[in-house]
């Protein structure tokens, strides 16, 4: 179940190290805000790599369920001390490389996750 939610944040991560935004879910090479999923983004904030991530996967015939992108959010909640992606992501002093290693740190919790035992019910 953590596979697909890691694999979208290591998506998401990968799309911010291409090209970083602020103010905007996603910019186009000349600065003008775009929708993320549009093929002329060149820069995505966290929020917004997480939204193209998700449509690259339709695009490509694979939903991604609801509760594996749950997990993903649930994945990103330490590192993130914010109840807002884009007010999180827009803060003046954030860098790419620090959006790029909450992306990394949340799929790599995600993932040990995924190799952790399965927990026993008591009952």
């Amino acid at each position: 179940m953590y596979e697909g939610a890691v694999e979208l944040l290591f998506r998401a991560r990968d799309l911010v190290r291409l090209g970083w935004a602020q103010g905007a879910d996603s910019r186009a090479a000349d600065g003008a805000a775009v929708d993320p999923w549009e093929a002329v983004a060149a820069s995505w904030s966290l929020l917004g790599a997480l939204v193209a991530a998700l449509e690259e996967r339709a695009d490509e015939g694979h939903d991604l369920p609801l509760e594996e992108l749950a997990l993903a959010l649930g994945a990103l909640e330490p590192f993130v001390d914010d109840d807002s992606l884009a007010r999180w992501n827009d803060e003046p002093s954030r860098t790419q490389d620090a959006v790029a290693d909450v992306l990394t740190a949340a799929a790599n919790a995600a993932g040990e996750r995924l190799r952790a035992p399965p927990t026993q019910s008591p009952n």
